[in-house]
């Protein structure tokens, strides 16, 4: 559907993000922000995720608190001129993210909390 895309994981929103880094069918461009990454997930994983994704931001929330994802997805579309942002956070990061990108342009996609 895109050429191009950022995508923003939150935690283990990373695990429904791997098939789509995994699968390479097109350029993405990973925000990963977790406590203790490596701590959580394993070298194995982690080594992985960067094997296919070596330009991927991955930010320590335990060492460097939580940044400011919409300012740093605004970034990383313009760098890599990206169509779209896919999230998968839980829903109050979700709904920040995507109001913030939509409400500047940016296609933003993220899950619907409805049930």
């Amino acid at each position: 559907m895109f050429r191009r895309m950022i995508l923003i994981a939150t935690g283990s929103g990373i695990g429904p993000c791997a098939n789509t880094i995994f699968e390479g069918r097109i350029p993405v461009r990973l925000l990963w922000t977790s406590p203790n990454v490596r701590e959580t997930f394993g070298d194995e994983f982690v080594d992985q995720i960067l094997h296919y994704a070596p330009d991927a931001i991955l930010y320590d929330t335990r060492k460097h608190g939580k940044p400011d994802l919409v300012k740093l997805a605004l970034k990383m579309v313009k760098e890599f001129d990206a169509e779209a942002v896919g999230v998968i956070s839980n829903q109050r990061f979700t709904e920040k993210l995507v109001y913030g990108l939509t409400s500047r342009g940016i296609p933003a996609y993220g899950a619907i909390f409805d049930s």
